[in-house]
């Protein structure tokens, strides 16, 4: 089954980018409905030559997002509400999720591969 993909939320950008990068593809059906997304799990931040695990979301401080470590593998395949594997890069998420919904939408849970 082949989805449309497009952009979902995008990341602020990195010192040295020249724009941000995708946090997230969605692919949508032939109605518009998402059916799929390939997530980017973002990792600790280098801030002043220390590793950061937790990144502020507003001025004061008060609002953190935490960020565990991440493995090579940091793009989340969700389809349907399950998330169904990683991969190292997005287009072999998406390349994933589009089979795994040409086997008729069944979907097995990333463990059991």
């Amino acid at each position: 089954m082949r989805l449309r993909w497009q952009r979902g939320r995008i990341g602020d950008p990195e010192p040295g980018a020249e724009a941000s990068r995708a946090l997230e593809w969605i692919g949508c059906d032939d109605a518009g409905d998402p059916i799929a997304r390939v997530v980017r799990v973002q990792g600790p931040v280098w801030f002043r030559w220390r590793l950061r695990h937790a990144v502020a979301l507003d001025a004061g401080g008060r609002v953190l997002q935490l960020r565990p470590a991440v493995p090579a593998s940091r793009w989340l395949v969700v389809v349907r509400e399950r998330v169904v594997g990683r991969t190292k890069l997005p287009m072999d998420g998406v390349r994933r999720a589009e089979a795994l919904l040409g086997q008729g939408g069944a979907v097995t849970p990333a463990g059991s591969e």
